[in-house]
């Protein structure tokens, strides 16, 4: 348990934590050690303080260190590599429901990373809260300073105890020691396992409402077309919180310019790659709406289809609005969107409504509905059920996860009398061992419009054991893992479609923080008709079983220099198949880091033999944790087209942001370079709350 002290004004946030107010709080602790050995003594000492004003709640964490030289801080970017740094991570659960909670890292640089935790499992890592830190490194070891303002949080002003829990790692041994529940089945995310800050009475979080108006400027040269377009352009965001868990959201003209493009990626597979959503509007509050317990194997809800056209390219969202909260044990969302007309179709809208119910200490059970299809004229509904359950007691202190759905849909002027889809789901994923069992069926005639399904008119089969020691008194062994996992689909006759069977019997990590492994890979294809795997080269229907090795491994990101590599060689349908991965980085303190990725795909085949590359390569540059300026370079021979994106973001005050954004497209088709598309963007948007 820990107390926050109400004090009159809050700390300066500067890192120092030398405020006479830290005074006025007890100090809290101790931490215990997780890895590499549990309940144990951690090797340096670590304490914090809790305050809170009118308007923040401030934690003050003194890491001490005997070895201050030797504390690693480089990453300076917001959502950057701050867990390959010394750093302290805070979980809040400001309902004290432990099930949900706020996730927050920050290294001695004060560089973030946030997370919205969602049922204990689920992590949000694209969402962006607003709040501040500083962190200092002097003789004592380092220091982080935290404001949280309470206009950032969804929480019950009555309440007067939140959930907390505190985690340190130091990267030098490999070493993480937490506050509450030091075990390494897990997790500092498990709203379920934090302790209780007490203390916090008479809470204001204002009368709830945040407006964030955006002004963008873009440039735009289409080569190929030979036209330059200029324009301005304007909207923004409201928030109205209508109670201290439920909140009303409007978004007009919403736009994406800021927005990361999607890191390329090689498919030699006849099914669709998962590329998750990057946009804040969907990803706040995000977790009401997940479902099913699948992960991205079945989505009835995948925010992605809003906004893009069949084709991929942006599609203008005219109007946006949104409700999610928790109500008495309820979790609430609805989204409503307009999409602006394209592709010969009109303006179109999409609707999603979720709604669960709390059950038991962290299980649910819910329902969600999906109305419109932003790509069709024909209007399309579905409808679904889900069950999930979760204990972390199983059996003293295990974690047990199973889940169960059914969803049916109905699109308009289509036939078929087979439009549901069903499933379960149960997983034991704790630390000295792992198993999971796992089914679901898709009917040839399910239609998720608004949704995420790579196939359809399947049966899944998926099960999993892994044994996970950590051998006592090895000097260079942290943990050894021996695994089998295998999947098998098949059609709705229970014909073989794909299958695969992947045995581990090795992967290592040290305590140096460097890994090494090995796994065989036996896998089945059984394509019912041609399918062009590349330009010109089809595989014909057939049944093709195939094995395949790889091996690799990766060198701990505590270096100023690490490397991961890894070779995938064997069968391949009917021919030989070899791949080498290579990615790199490299660090130059903290104020310059460059990345770099390079992938090479061969393959052997009787109709032909064909050669695929990926490279990428990341630089970024800090100035201050708050300015940063970031490239992405990137390249693949399929489209044989170049990407760069320039970004600088800088955040002028918490909540405040400014961008600058170019993208160039480049063709190399023809044997030289030749400028596709040329873009420039700058945006300013800024948050008032009230």
């Amino acid at each position: 348990m820990a107390t926050a002290v109400r004090i009159l004004k809050g700390p300066t946030v500067d890192g120092r934590l030398d405020d006479e107010v830290w005074k006025q709080a007890p100090a809290a602790g101790p931490l215990i050690q997780v890895v590499p050995v549990e309940g144990a003594e951690p090797s340096e000492r670590t304490e914090f303080r809790v305050l809170y004003d009118d308007q923040a709640l401030y934690i003050g964490v003194w890491c001490f260190d005997r070895e201050p030289e030797k504390v690693l801080s480089r990453e300076m970017a917001r959502d950057g590599k701050v867990y390959e740094d010394d750093y302290i991570t805070i979980a809040l659960d400001t309902f004290h429901d432990q099930r949900n909670c706020y996730l927050f890292t920050v290294n001695p640089n004060g560089a973030k990373l946030d997370f919205l935790i969602t049922n204990n499992t689920e992590a949000n890592e694209d969402w962006d809260g607003i709040w501040d830190a500083a962190g200092s490194i002097d003789g004592e070891g380092w220091k982080v300073e935290i404001e949280f303002p309470f206009k950032s949080f969804s929480f019950d002003p009555a309440n007067e105890v939140w959930g907390l829990n505190v985690e340190r790692f130091i990267p030098r041994s490999n070493e993480r020691a937490r506050w509450s529940r030091p075990s390494p089945k897990l997790w500092s995310y498990n709203a379920a396992e934090a302790g209780d800050l007490i203390g916090l009475r008479d809470l204001k979080q204002g009368i709830g409402l945040e407006i964030i108006p955006y002004a963008l400027a873009r440039y735009r040269n289409d080569r190929a077309g030979d036209r330059d377009t200029v324009n301005f352009d304007g909207g923004g965001d409201a928030r109205y919180r209508i109670l201290p868990n439920l909140t009303a959201s409007l978004s007009y003209n919403m736009d994406f310019a800021e927005t990361e493009v999607d890191e390329r990626r090689i498919n030699l597979t006849r099914f669709p790659l998962f590329f998750p959503e990057k946009r804040d509007f969907f990803l706040e509050d995000s977790g009401i709406f997940r479902f099913g317990g699948l992960g991205t194997e079945l989505l009835p809800f995948f925010s992605r289809r809003i906004g893009l056209a069949a084709g991929g390219e942006a599609v203008p969202i005219v109007l946006a609005g949104k409700l999610a909260g928790r109500l008495n044990g309820y979790s609430v969302g609805v989204i409503d969107t307009l999409v602006d007309a394209h592709d010969g179709l009109g303006e179109r809208n999409a609707l999603v409504l979720r709604a669960s119910k709390d059950l038991f200490d962290q299980s649910s059970a819910g329902i969600i509905a999906t109305h419109g299809d932003p790509n069709s004229e024909a209007d399309s509904f579905l409808g679904s059920a889900d069950f999930r359950f979760r204990t972390s007691e199983l059996l003293g202190n295990n974690v047990l996860e199973a889940s169960a759905f059914v969803l049916g849909s109905a699109t308009e002027g289509a036939a078929g009398d087979d439009p549901f889809a069903f499933g379960g789901k149960v997983e034991m994923p704790n630390d000295l061992y792992w198993a999971k069992l796992q089914f679901y069926q898709v009917g040839e005639d399910f239609n998720a419009a608004l949704g995420f399904v790579p196939r359809k008119g399947v049966r899944a089969y998926t099960s999993g054991l892994s044994y996970n020691p950590r051998p006592e008194g090895s000097e260079f062994i942290r943990q050894v893992f021996i695994s089998y996992s295998n999947e098998h689909y098949t059609d709705l006759n229970g014909n073989l479609d794909t299958a695969d069977h992947l045995f581990y019997p090795f992967y290592v990590n040290l305590h140096s923080g460097d890994e090494f492994f090995f796994n065989l890979d036996y896998h089945l294809d059984a394509p019912a008709e041609d399918f062009e795997i590349s330009e010109g080269i089809v595989i014909p229907p057939g049944n093709y079983w195939w094995l395949n090795y790889k091996t690799g491994f990766k060198t701990a990101s505590k270096r100023p220099a690490d490397l991961a590599f890894d070779y995938t060689f064997g069968d391949f349908y009917e021919g030989r198949h070899d791949r080498y991965t290579l990615q790199g980085a490299a660090r130059a303190g903290k104020y310059l880091a460059m990345r770099i990725g390079y992938t090479l795909e061969r393959v052997w085949l009787p109709e032909g033999d064909f050669e695929v590359r990926l490279a990428w390569a990341r630089l970024q540059a800090s100035l201050s944790p708050r300015l940063q300026w970031f490239h992405l370079l990137q390249y693949d021979d399929l489209s044989n087209t170049l990407g760069y994106q320039s970004r600088v973001r800088w955040e002028f005050r918490p909540g405040a942001n400014a961008f600058i954004v170019l993208n160039q497209s480049i063709d190399r088709n023809h044997g030289s370079l030749r400028w596709l598309q040329s873009e420039l963007a700058m945006k300013v948007e800024v948050s008032f709350r009230f």
